[in-house]
């Protein structure tokens, strides 16, 4: 009996709800533009200072980038990619509106089957995806003998497969400061 009452009070509640689903102001999940760009400021400082850890010498802020930068950088990569593709899916119209104009080639994609090595441009949308699809996050360092902790050069290669076309594997290769430069158009 109590469990009737639940749906009773959920029923009545449901009644009161405010639906946007074909509001024009529609902004999917409503996270706030200066989260993102907060987001983005963090993707760029964690990037470019990773080289400059280097000039410490023996300091404890090398160990905690050893520790930290990789993760916390496909992090933020992560949450910008979802928040933004989740924005431009509920008012596609305002991402076209943003983005006239703007350059939004943010680094290349090819496909690893074997037969066609042909690598193609990778658009904003298309980066966003990959990087919520992928299954892999190589990133590329300053150093020709890398490790995990190492300083970094502002890319990353991402790997998956592509479900849709037979299993095919690809390579995404994304430029994080032209990331961040499109990524803050739409913010």
């Amino acid at each position: 009996m109590a469990r009737a009452g639940y749906f009773v009070s959920l029923a009545v509640k449901l009644v009161t709800e405010l639906d946007l689903r074909k509001s024009p102001w529609n902004e999917g999940l409503g996270i706030s533009g200066e989260f993102l760009d907060r987001q983005l400021y963090l993707l760029g400082c964690m990037v470019h200072a990773s080289a400059a850890f280097e000039k410490l010498g023996e300091h404890p802020l090398r160990d905690l980038r050893q520790q930290f930068q990789e993760t916390e950088i496909g992090r933020l990569l992560l949450t910008v990619a979802v928040a933004v593709r989740n924005a431009m899916d509920q008012n596609p119209s305002r991402a076209e509106y943003w983005l006239q104009g703007v350059d939004d080639n943010v680094g290349a994609l090819m496909p690893l089957d074997g037969k066609n090595k042909t690598e193609s441009v990778l658009k904003f949308r298309e980066a966003c995806n990959k990087l919520i699809h992928c299954l892999s996050i190589n990133f590329d360092y300053k150093s020709k003998k890398p490790k995990r902790g190492m300083a970094l050069i502002p890319l990353v290669h991402l790997y998956g497969i592509n479900a849709m076309k037979g299993n095919e594997e690809w390579k995404a290769t994304i430029d994080v400061n032209k990331f961040i430069r499109v990524a803050s158009q739409l913010t």
